[in-house]
């Protein structure tokens, strides 16, 4: 309630400094939003939606400077950038202006959009640009929050002695500025990067120097959040009692947020100190709340209690729970099957209802049933047409649009992968330049961005490569060659076993990584249909595929053009479908 009072209390001061200085009033009106975006980004947010339509009346820096600060509170607020619309125009309109007082900002903040939009090299090009912009001796707090985003970026990346750098650079800025809450997260965040480089030594140290700070800030939110970080390392390191007396602290202060985080791990000390009930107390709650890598930890242990315990109900429950996770299989819920088992549920409800009521008045009420079934059917056959009819629909739509994504998702890699190519090529040039070489600075920010660079590249190469020995291995190996042999050979003696089934996944898997995970999400095939697509996949005839799963082509043929139907809503032939196989 009280908040709620803060909120209309500036939104009525706004007001009034809206009616008194028209035309006036705004920069200062606007300076006051951007102050409150840092304490209360909601109501600045609220406080801005009110501005919207007089703003327009404005000239054009003072709509930019709007547009630059609705940016900044929907940031400040945790609201994810989806698109790089908005900070473009406003970025464009700082450089032809050279703004010194904005730029930087808009740099920043351009950098934290193409965060959220997963373009690493984007961000950090802008978070550089916007540290240049900044006068050199600057040690403002938006430089010091620069540097702490440019670590992140690296941590992101797995690049954890490049974040070390920035998070260092932060922390001198938080001494210049007085900025305990920055110190605070910069002492983590080098803490977390120590951990990452395997130094527990230097891990405990930084995060027990942050525990100081939350002590003398007296905020036991932020001591109790430092204390999961030292648990988790002093489990680590076997040094158990000190994780206990850690854990202790971080279990009183659980939030929505880190919820998966803090009980992961209790999970994993309970269950390096041997104390399993607690363990599995934990990695049940994991189950309910964890994330996606959580819950296939805590199923893979739940497993193999399960399996020492001979419980084969739950060793299923969590073999199935393993696998799903694993494979990211996400499970659908069918709420149209659950509507009409409700519907279904609802109405027999009704009958023993009809029935009790039958037996006080037969011949009364025999009329009100027929009616009452009457107006009953007639509600679900329509219901049931109208449910069929939309769901065939939104079925179709969801397959041309899985079939479009899987499309677009490759395109998106090559056009990166291009891009990050192009990008390598310039920064090389730029380095081979007789300015940038006099320049240490810069030439250092430049072999940063090339190592990031080479870093996703070389990962795309070794992935490349492990791909290629995969399919080698699988088309040299001695199964492929028996089957290619069988296929070839009389009717009666083409077949493939259910192990050699498996044996065949197990093959593909490494060779095609994405095959069999989106194969799944265009359309989930019953066991002929599978059969024939890895066939497809393995490059064997339709003939060839026919004879070694007992069946005739025509059988072949109708499976393929079935299956292009489902998948795209349109008739085609079998080859159409054989293109789509060899592209997953």
């Amino acid at each position: 309630m009280k908040a709620k009072f803060v909120v209309w209390g500036y939104f009525c001061i706004l007001l009034l400094c809206i009616s008194s200085c028209r035309h006036t009033g705004y920069p200062p009106l606007l300076a006051k939003v951007d102050s409150l975006t840092n304490v209360r980004p909601d109501s600045a947010i609220l406080l801005l939606s009110t501005l919207k339509t007089s703003i327009q009346q404005e000239n054009e820096a003072m709509r930019m400077y709007y547009r630059l600060l609705c940016i900044k509170a929907r940031d400040k607020a945790y609201i994810k950038h989806t698109s790089d619309s908005a900070i473009l125009p406003v970025l464009h309109y700082y450089i032809k202006k050279n703004d010194r007082r904005h730029l930087p900002e808009a740099y920043y903040y351009a950098g934290r959009v193409y965060r959220d939009l997963g373009d690493a090299p984007q961000a950090l090009d802008y978070f550089e640009k916007a540290v240049d912009a900044l006068p050199e001796k600057d040690h403002s707090v938006l430089k010091e929050k620069i540097y702490s985003q440019t670590g992140t970026l690296f941590a992101y990346q797995n690049m954890p002695e490049e974040a070390l750098k920035m998070h260092k650079k932060g922390i001198q800025l938080s001494y210049a500025n007085k900025d305990s809450i920055g110190l605070y997260f910069n002492l983590r965040d080098i803490g977390n990067m120590y951990k990452e480089l395997n130094k527990p030594d230097s891990t405990i140290f930084y995060l027990k120097e942050s525990e100081k700070i939350s002590r003398q800030l007296h905020r036991k939110d932020l001591f109790n959040m430092i204390q999961s970080q030292l648990a988790s390392i002093y489990t680590d390191i076997k040094q158990y009692d000190s994780a206990r007396v850690a854990l202790h602290h971080a279990l009183k202060d659980i939030r929505q947020s880190n919820r998966s985080s803090m009980y992961s791990i209790a999970a994993v000390f309970y269950h390096s100190t041997a104390k399993m009930d607690s363990a599995i107390y934990y990695y049940n709650k994991l189950l309910k709340c964890g994330n996606v890598y959580a819950k296939r930890d805590a199923h893979a242990v739940l497993l193999e209690v399960a399996a020492r315990k001979q419980d084969i109900k739950q060793m299923v429950r969590h073999l199935r729970g393993y696998h799903l996770y694993t494979d990211s299989i996400q499970k659908i819920t069918q709420t149209e099957t659950i509507q009409r088992m409700h519907s279904l549920y609802n109405y027999q409800l009704r009958e023993k209802e009809n029935l009790r009521l039958k037996e006080e008045s037969r011949q009364r009420l025999f009329l009100l049933w027929i009616i009452g079934s009457g107006l009953v059917i007639l509600s679900l056959a329509f219901f049931a047409y109208r449910q069929y009819s939309r769901g065939k629909k939104q079925k179709l739509e969801e397959q041309i649009r899985k079939f479009r994504q899987i499309e677009a998702e490759k395109s998106r890699k090559i056009e990166s992968l291009e891009e990050y190519k192009h990008q390598k090529e310039e920064l090389e040039k730029k380095l081979q330049s007789a300015n940038i070489r006099k320049n240490e600075t810069t030439a250092i920010k430049i072999k940063q961005k090339l190592e990031l660079i080479n870093h996703i590249l070389g990962q795309d190469k070794i992935e490349s490569e492990q791909e290629t020995e995969a399919k080698d291995e699988l088309f040299n190996s001695d199964l492929y060659e028996q089957l290619r042999a069988r296929a070839n050979s009389a009717r009666g003696e083409a077949y493939i076993t259910s192990g050699e089934w498996d044996t065949l996944k197990n093959l593909m898997t490494p060779a095609y990584p994405t095959f069999f995970t989106r194969l799944n999400f265009l359309h989930t095939p019953n066991e002929n249909e599978l059969h024939v697509c890895i066939l497809i996949k393995l490059q064997f005839r339709p003939a060839d595929i026919a004879r070694l799963l007992q069946l005739k082509p025509e059988t072949i043929s109708s499976i393929r053009k079935r299956l292009y139907q489902k998948v795209t809503g349109e008739k085609g032939t079998s080859e159409q479908w054989d293109k789509i196989i060899h592209s997953l």
